[in-house]
């Protein structure tokens, strides 16, 4: 968990990064820009509030746990060393990124360069550096007076609540990779800002373990339950719902426990759900805390919905596993020689 409550922008270096395959230039700025007290409130909050969305940690990767050819872990430690080589290693940050910008539909754009102190991460106060790329712009009109008239231009601008691109890096497990966070709202092309600048892997923690798992019972209802002659769309979410109501119910993750509450025995279902469990590289994960937080995210993602060929939907809320299964009845009527579903309720909402 990361707290920003007490975050300070002590520096910050504004360029612009151009689009190599265009052959676009990039600007360089010669200081540091001068901050005033009303522009760094919004900074941080241009900054700052896409990050308190980010769940995922990630880290350097490195071989062998070393970081010595790697330009972000080295120019990261370098500032970390001695916050006042920010303004010389952010032009190397910038021109890493313009070497990366091959793909045509990367937009150039302002690259800013921050450095932060007060930080909370894990009950530990550290520093952070913020690499932070617009690339849309916003139009909005600009009014102005002129003798007894007011006058209205349109201009274009950067939309203060709209970050496209950014990451935190954490002075934080630095033998380890640090600790990154990092947003990208532009996906335009998807290697192009975690994989190919920041060369970035998932830190396999408890959130990531927790996620893993939870994609991977849905890739399971639907490649393997969903595809059974004998087991139909009912079956599939009966075994979503036990699964999310197993992981609520648990602090740790136990495959065994988990394989005896959850899968289906029959159809040969437990042998498939091992060798499901080993392609998504889960093998030998089978003991875990459980993450309530990326349980509650990667939950929303399954497919809960109950399509019926009388073009009605039901929608189930896996974060309620005993609704599911207390609420929702399914059934057989020979007069009318359909299926049915009852749903109990008190009050509707």
């Amino acid at each position: 968990m990361i707290k920003y409550t007490e975050i300070q922008l002590d520096q910050l270096a504004i360029h612009r990064v151009g689009n190599r395959n265009r052959a676009e230039k990039n600007f360089v700025s010669e200081d540091l820009f001068t901050l005033s007290e009303e522009i760094t409130e919004d900074f941080l909050k241009y900054f700052i509030k896409p990050m308190k969305r980010a769940e995922e940690y990630y880290r350097f990767q490195g071989q062998d746990g070393a970081y010595d050819g790697h330009p972000m872990h080295i120019a990261a430690t370098t500032i970390f060393n001695d916050p006042t080589t920010l303004l010389a290693q952010s032009e190397n940050i910038l021109n890493h990124l313009y070497a990366q910008s091959n793909h045509p539909k990367i937009k150039s754009g302002e690259l800013f360069i921050a450095y932060f102190n007060g930080i909370l991460i894990e009950d530990e106060l550290v520093a952070g550096i913020g690499i932070f790329k617009s690339e849309k712009k916003s139009s909005f009109f600009d009014v102005s007076e002129n003798h007894n008239q007011l006058m209205v231009s349109k201009k274009q601008g950067i939309h203060i609540e709209k970050l496209d691109k950014g990451c935190l890096i954490l002075n934080y497990e630095s033998s380890d990779g640090y600790r990154i966070v990092s947003v990208d709202n532009n996906n335009y092309d998807a290697n192009y800002w975690l994989y190919d600048f920041l060369d970035v892997d998932y830190v396999k923690d408890e959130s990531f373990h927790t996620r893993s798992y939870i994609q991977m019972v849905n890739d399971f209802s639907e490649q393997v339950i969903g595809e059974s002659e004998t087991a139909g769309r009912s079956e599939q979410l009966e075994f979503l719902n036990n699964s999310v109501d197993y992981f609520k119910k648990n602090e740790t993750f136990d495959s065994n426990t988990f394989l005896e509450a959850v899968v289906p025995a029959k159809d040969d279902f437990v042998e498939e759900f091992k060798s499901f469990q080993a392609d998504y590289d889960l093998g030998e994960v089978n003991n875990f805390p459980i993450s309530s937080q990326a349980l509650k995210t990667a939950s929303r993602k399954m497919n809960n919905t109950i399509k019926l060929d009388t073009r009605i939907q039901i929608k189930l809320d896996f974060n309620n596993p005993e609704g599911c299964r207390d609420f929702l009845e399914k059934g057989f009527d020979n007069s009318k020689g359909m299926s049915y579903y009852k749903v109990y309720f008190n009050e509707e909402s």
